[in-house]
């Protein structure tokens, strides 16, 4: 992947083995660029351009943007939504076919046991394995503890969002201020190893970790 905007003078290269960040000083010019990324991933107009093989490619399906390292949610409603449809498909394949219907007439039957009293006819027209599975509360567990699992979570939700969804760009907004080098720089290996596509943007330079490559926008609009 490549990624261009005009606050850069060069594209962006997103092969997934180095990731670059971008540092950026100067307050405005950090805001708008934050701001498109967000109008980009919601289908309005942005100043970015994102292609994979020379080709142009919308960010609002291949890229996502991640500012929230407090508290990193892990269950986002797209991703579940993706996680739901594989677990349909799964019910309904060959293998689960026969236990799947099984079990959904095994559930009308319960719901008019619970019903033989009523003065009326009860019908259960939407049992499913769809509304079953909503019904459900399908999560992804999430049981990380201290700032180490907090960034095993986020990495994670990459690789998830990889398996269910498709290869994205990630682009973290100010990770660093959260997490001490050490942890970034195992985050960096980690993403690196597994050739995830991640762009750091970050409001202030910190030191220059292995596996990094920056670009830097000082508060005069200097780039270097």
């Amino acid at each position: 992947m490549k990624l261009a905007h005009p606050a850069f003078s060069e594209v962006i290269s997103l092969d997934g083995h180095i990731t670059p960040t971008v540092v950026i000083e100067n307050k405005r010019l950090f805001r708008t660029l934050i701001c498109d990324f967000r109008c980009a991933i919601e289908g309005s107009d942005n100043n970015l351009v994102l292609s994979k093989n020379e080709k142009i490619i919308e960010l609002s399906k291949n890229a996502e943007l991640l500012t929230d390292f407090v508290h990193f949610n892990i269950n986002k409603k797209p991703l579940l939504n993706k996680i739901i449809a594989e677990l349909e498909k799964a019910a309904v394949s060959s293998e689960h076919y026969v236990k799947t219907q099984e079990f959904l007439s095994k559930v009308e039957r319960t719901v008019d046991e619970w019903a033989f009293s009523f003065p009326c006819d009860i019908v259960s027209s939407k049992i499913s394995v769809s509304t079953i599975l909503k019904a459900a509360g399908v999560e992804i567990r999430n049981e990380y503890e201290g700032h180490i699992g907090e960034v095993e979570k986020i990495f994670d939700y990459m690789e998830l969002v990889r398996e269910f969804d498709r290869d994205k760009l990630f682009v973290t907004v100010n990770m660093r201020a959260y997490f001490d080098d050490e942890i970034i720089t195992e985050f960096l290996k980690t993403v690196s190893l597994h050739e995830c596509k991640v762009l750091m943007v970050e409001s202030q330079a910190y030191a220059l970790l292995a596996r990094e490559k920056r670009i830097t926008i000082d508060a005069d609009l200097c780039e270097f």
